[in-house]
């Protein structure tokens, strides 16, 4: 992950520097991959119920985050060819591998509520469940992840918002 996270800081020093402006092709990446990242849906593992707060549960997150990794795989495959060697196309890959590596875990995930769940349960066995199959050291792995997610975010948001400055 070394030259991806060396790939989003060039990036992030090029848009600073100004030695990057990101064309319209890039910025039009951009803007697809933030407006349909919105609209992923959450997903719940089958048979569980919504969660009462509003961040949802945690395997929700982990699911969210592995469609999130298939966009970023379909549009880099779909416009690979339309921006060689584009920072865009740089900082979008990191974003899709870091969020690809909660893969291992959505697939285990999802085994063992299907091992263990056969129907619907309530928000109060859901919450043990995610205690049990999502630990603190886990969580705070998760937590990590996400906070990186939100710098190479960032870094996609400052390259849309020098880009349609300058045009």
């Amino acid at each position: 992950m070394s030259q991806a996270v060396d790939a989003v800081e060039a990036a992030a020093i090029a848009l600073t520097e100004g030695s990057w402006v990101p064309s319209d092709y890039e910025l039009g990446l951009a803007r697809e991959f933030l407006t349909r990242r919105e609209q992923l849906e959450q997903r719940l593992l089958p048979g569980m119920p919504a969660c009462p707060q509003a961040q949802g549960w945690v395997s929700q997150h982990v699911l969210w985050l592995e469609d999130v990794a298939r966009l970023a795989d379909e549009l880099l495959a779909t416009w690979r060819d339309w921006l060689p060697g584009s920072p865009m196309l740089a900082v979008l890959g990191a974003y899709g591998g870091l969020a690809r590596s909660v893969i291992p875990l959505s697939v285990q995930l999802g085994r063992a509520w299907e091992e263990e769940w056969s129907g619907p349960c309530s928000q109060q066995e859901a919450s043990w469940w995610e205690d049990w199959h999502l630990p603190p050291e886990q969580r705070r792995q998760l937590d990590a992840l996400t906070e990186r997610l939100v710098i190479v975010g960032s870094v996609v948001v400052m390259a849309l918002n020098r880009g349609e400055r300058a045009h």
